[in-house]
């Protein structure tokens, strides 16, 4: 059994995410994509049709440039439709991320409650329908409350960088939003605090340990981006490799940018996708984080010992 409460230190906090997914990825991921793989399709789904409308309206605005009221005029006929096309796209983003984000923190609880993946994927759904006015609660606290004030912090760290002092601080800053957000969504879930308790403890997580936990997050997050390169770079190589063939060879009636369009909507798509399936190694990662600091300030694996060693 992967051991959750454990004191972890800065190379712990990223060879201990791999070690729980060496053990429990099938598991893991199989529960993931039974919850969340439905959502996930028409993620795909509205995805490809909002990046191909994208990319055929500014085509479009290209063809008719001398038409200076073009974009006015498109807005004015269609705001109803873009108004409503928003307020859907918003909520499934926002339901779409309450489950990639509660899935993981659910799963690390019931591993713990369980001493590892004897569970079913049913009793994750429960959990999650039990707890979906908590999440909710959360995750609008989070997008009305911290995000404005994040966002007014990284326009003055923006501003901070044309005076050199502001580039560490942005690049330490994202990484340590992302921690203190998670940590506080696992204390939110996993006892009774409220919105703001959870948000100070969390805050009491990352400052307890920050430069291990600030490294190991940034660490993780690169090794995702780099992922996310090369998967996407293939689609892309393909349509470029197609591109050249097309051109080289005049006589051919297919479009040679109609194919590269065509690249470009499966690379967006899919990196839109792989985004949030190797998110879930960020917020492991963050789970162990939580865990860890947990045996630091309650030393329960020490307890569990002594209760185990009182029972024989």
């Amino acid at each position: 059994m992967f051991e959750l409460f454990k004191r972890r230190e800065f190379g712990d906090y990223i060879s201990d995410t791999f070690q729980f997914f060496r053990q429990n990825g099938k598991h893991f991921f199989k529960t993931y994509f039974t919850i969340s793989g439905g959502l996930l399709m028409l993620l795909v789904v509205v995805s490809y049709f909002l990046f191909k409308v994208y990319l055929d309206f500014f085509l479009k605005i290209d063809n008719t440039a001398k038409n200076a009221d073009f974009l006015t005029g498109y807005l004015y006929e269609n705001l109803p439709l873009i108004i409503i096309a928003a307020i859907f796209v918003f909520l499934f983003m926002i339901l779409l991320s309450m489950f990639n984000y509660a899935i993981p923190v659910i799963y690390l609880d019931l591993y713990d409650k369980h001493k590892g993946n004897t569970f079913e994927t049913k009793e994750v759904l429960a959990r999650f329908k039990k707890s979906f006015k908590k999440i909710l609660v959360f995750f609008l606290g989070i997008v009305f409350l911290v995000t404005p004030i994040l966002m007014v912090l990284f326009v003055l760290l923006v501003l901070l960088c044309f005076i050199l002092i502001g580039i560490p601080l942005l690049l330490m800053a994202i990484p340590a939003s992302f921690s203190w957000i998670t940590l506080s969504f696992f204390e939110y879930m996993n006892t009774d605090k409220t919105f703001f308790d959870s948000l100070g403890e969390g805050f009491r997580h990352v400052k307890s340990q920050f430069f291990p936990i600030v490294g190991s997050c940034m660490i993780m997050y690169i090794m995702i981006q780099i992922t996310m390169t090369v998967f996407s770079f293939i689609p892309y190589f393909f349509g470029m490799a197609s591109m050249v063939t097309t051109l080289q060879n005049p006589t051919s009636d297919s479009d040679p940018f109609s194919t590269m369009r065509i690249m470009m909507l499966v690379v967006m798509v899919m990196t839109m996708l792989m985004s949030y399936i190797l998110n879930n190694l960020l917020i492991i990662n963050q789970g162990l984080i939580y865990y860890s600091r947990r045996e630091y300030n309650e030393n329960i694996s020490s307890t569990d010992s002594i209760d185990l060693i009182g029972s024989e």
